[in-house]
């Protein structure tokens, strides 16, 4: 669990202690070089000497006014308190030069104009009506701050005019009797850009006036611009805003995000403002309340801001001069954006940089690791511009290394890097034939897990396909509540709609509720699966080998399932479906490959059937229905292969007797599947009998072989773990031994 820091100031009754100053040296620009705090509080001197005020300064190292250590989650005050008085006018440059100062602190409840600077003012035109000259602060942090007064406080500057902040941040408290922000208490004529506040902005009520708070900016008369910046510091007062309290003039907020709750339930990038002179574009505010009115913003609920998907909608914008490429955040490590340029995907060891494939004929070219998982923050972001995401694979992509050891996980999955699932995902995604390994998502707090963590469209008449794309070496595990699978965790889309999986394989490890090879939960709609399969370990409360749980209408052709399944529930190819609904298998087959391994009965095709829904059954295979030998020797593969009715052929279907312990599906152009020859082959399976035991060799690992007796009746059946196979009887006689699509006689005496 997280600590939570907190400033404490013991009955905010401080030991004062004194700094003495000392004069900065001038570096080679003419600007004061400070690295001390004693430094610091000398450039104040200078300043505050000054006839122009417009000096230059730079920090040269992280400056420490005061210092504090953790105790249990507090953050407490190390020695006796300096009490900083702030800058007083200031016209000049301040570069922090990405160094931080911290433990500012004043305390005066009957002044105002406190922060850093007391005033930060460039020069006006003579008419005062434009900025001829900006004061700027950049690159500047402000750490463990608590600044307490009458009014216009903030951790940068008390009041600001003709000024720019770029690049700089406050953390800590800020507490006022009437104005306050966590950049900067009063604004105009200000433009802030690339900052953020974690300070706490609150009222200390002793006046009879309104207190006016924002998360950067309490008040601001006009000419205020907000561009890449973000509040995550708690709000409070009579008027209040995330991003600005009060505003009576020009306003602008572009690109940016409130991230925190303020003291009420309601609230909004400004708290009072003129419509008319007021632009927020493209920002966005936290509230898992999607139904709570984000007034000036766009209501986004917590995990868009966890998984990327705000983060991406920040990157994508570029619009007068506004880019928003600053934008990224650290996936799994650090869970809101951040002005960090990238997307990055952390594993214990590794990283990935995500990158924004090339974009082609309306469709993202994704030749990489780095560009599947910008696809993926891209594909997660696109529903909110309700425009569909084109993807296309141009090679194979290896996400992580040997995830699967067997059928289950390789060690304990602290060096993969976890996959970030795309969300209501809308579109087309074309593996052209080629394949996506090393899939790693576990989270038992999660309720999907994926390569597509949902697919979600209110449109009826967009098509949702996924094809010619193969899932290898996956291991895909969410909580024993929610579902996952291969290729998509959920689909929830129009009742009118369609997805559609065609060309598809996965082999995997798959855990939840609802769990499925290909699919884990489809809710509404149409779902097609054809010419697909899975392979692997499927286990939940409801797993099928392909479908995990279907409450709408499933179409399956030409496709199977050859998988280990446990848990509750299950089918070799849908593991529940509800009532009222249809249900189409076609020309397809399911093997439990777990059923002689724990000696318990064969599953069915489809697991679980609540209520009356119309399940159709066309010429489709189980061990159920087929002994396991005819899956072997190329007997159900040669019945699939030969259909051909409604418009739908067989001439998918092959086997090479032999080498495939099952009928498979060839390769078409595009598919991702493994190349099989069409001859039926034979092996050269050689059958002894002696001491009542019979010897079977010359077999394929995994292999079915089945012993007979001279009227047919089956003895025994297996499976070949290896090469060969010792077989005992209990008495002499004749018997048949089935394998490798022949029948052998032998005799044992």
């Amino acid at each position: 669990m997280k600590k939570i820091l907190v400033l404490f100031f013991a009955s905010m009754a401080f030991a004062a202690k004194t700094v003495t100053p000392s004069v900065p040296a001038l570096d080679t620009d003419g600007c004061y070089a400070i690295s001390t705090a004693e430094e610091l509080f000398g450039f104040a001197d200078i300043v505050k000497a000054s006839e122009t005020h417009d000096e230059c300064a730079k920090l040269t190292k992280d400056i420490a006014v005061n210092e504090y250590v953790n105790k249990g989650g507090i953050i407490s005050l190390s020695g006796d308190t300096v009490l900083w008085t702030p800058i007083g006018l200031f016209r000049g440059v301040f570069d922090g030069q990405n160094h931080a100062i911290e433990g500012l602190i004043t305390q005066s409840s009957d002044s105002s104009d406190l922060g850093l600077f007391a005033e930060l003012r460039g020069f006006m035109s003579e008419d005062g009506k434009k900025v001829a000259k900006l004061a700027v602060v950049k690159n500047l942090g402000l750490r463990n701050i608590y600044f307490e007064g009458l009014a216009s406080v903030g951790g940068i500057a008390g009041n600001a005019s003709a000024a720019e902040i770029r690049n700089s941040y406050s953390d800590g408290s800020v507490i006022v009797q009437n104005v306050a922000g966590g950049l900067v208490g009063k604004a105009e004529f200000v433009e802030i850009a690339e900052s953020y506040n974690r300070s706490s902005v609150q009222s200390l009520r002793k006046l009879p006036t309104e207190v006016v708070a924002g998360g950067l900016v309490g008040y601001t008369s006009g000419n205020l611009m907000i561009v890449n910046s973000y509040n995550m510091g708690s709000v409070g007062g009579d008027v209040f805003g995330g991003m600005v309290g009060a505003s009576e003039g020009k306003l602008s907020i572009v690109n940016s995000f409130n991230a925190h709750k303020v003291t009420k339930a309601v609230v909004s990038f400004v708290g009072k403002y003129k419509k008319e002179e007021t632009n927020v574009d493209n920002c966005f505010y936290m509230d898992d309340n999607v139904e709570t009115p984000g007034a000036l913003g766009i209501t986004m609920e917590q995990r868009y801001f966890q998984n990327g998907v705000v983060a991406q909608l920040l990157r994508d914008y570029n619009k007068d001069g506004v880019d928003g490429s600053v934008w990224g955040q650290r996936i799994y490590e650090y869970s809101m954006p951040q002005l960090i340029g990238k997307m990055l995907v952390r594993g214990v060891q590794d990283s990935i940089v995500a990158k924004s494939p090339a974009l082609v004929e309306g469709c993202y070219q994704i030749g990489s690791a780095e560009e599947l998982y910008g696809f993926a923050f891209l594909g997660s972001a696109s529903h909110y511009a309700d425009a569909p995401v084109c993807g296309k694979l141009t090679k194979d992509i290896v996400l992580n290394k040997n995830v699967l050891l067997g059928n289950k996980l390789n060690g304990t999955g602290e060096n993969f890097i976890p996959w970030v699932p795309i969300e209501e995902f809308e579109g087309n995604f074309d593996g052209a034939g080629h394949t996506i390994s090393g899939l790693y998502y576990n989270d038992e707090y999660s309720y999907d897990a994926g390569l597509f963590k949902s697919v979600k469209t209110t449109d009826r008449l967009r098509e949702v396909k996924i094809e010619n794309l193969g899932i290898e070496d996956t291991y895909v595990k969410a909580s024993n509540r929610g579902s996952s699978a291969a290729l998509v965790s959920t689909i929830n889309i129009d009742s009118s709609g369609t997805v559609t999986i065609k060309n598809c394989h996965a082999s995997l490890f798959s855990n939840s509720y609802a769990s499925g090879g290909l699919v884990g939960y489809y809710i509404t709609g149409k779902l097609v699966i054809e010419q697909s399969y899975a392979t692997g370990r499927v286990f939940g409360d409801n797993s099928g080998g392909l479908l995990g749980v279907a409450y709408a209408d499933v179409d399956i052709i030409n496709s199977y399932a050859v998988t280990e399944l446990q848990g509750g529930d299950n089918g070799t190819l849908i593991g529940e479906i509800d009532n009222k609904i249809k249900v189409r298998l076609v020309n397809s087959y399911g093997i439990d490959l777990l059923a002689a391994a724990t000696s318990r009965d064969v599953y069915p095709l489809i697991g679980c059937v609540y209520g009356k829904p119309e399940v159709e059954y066309v010429h489709v295979f189980s061990e159920q229905t087929d002994a396991a030998e005819g899956f072997a020797d190329g007997t159900i593969a040669a019945k699939l292969h030969s259909y051909s009715e409604n418009g739908i052929t067989g001439d998918v279907w092959e086997q090479n007797v032999g080498v495939d312990s099952y009928p498979v599906l060839r390769k078409t152009d595009g598919s991702g599947m493994t190349t099989i020859t069409t001859a039926l082959k034979t092996s050269s399976v050689v059958v002894r009998g002696a001491n009542r035991m019979i010897e079977i060799s010359g077999m394929q690992a995994g292999e079915a072989y089945a012993l007979l007796d001279m009227q047919g009746r089956l003895l025994q059946r297996g499976y070949a773990s290896s090469t060969s196979v010792s077989l005992k009887v209990v008495r002499s006689g004749r018997y048949l031994v089935r394998v490798a699509g022949q029948v052998k006689a032998i005799t044992i005496r």
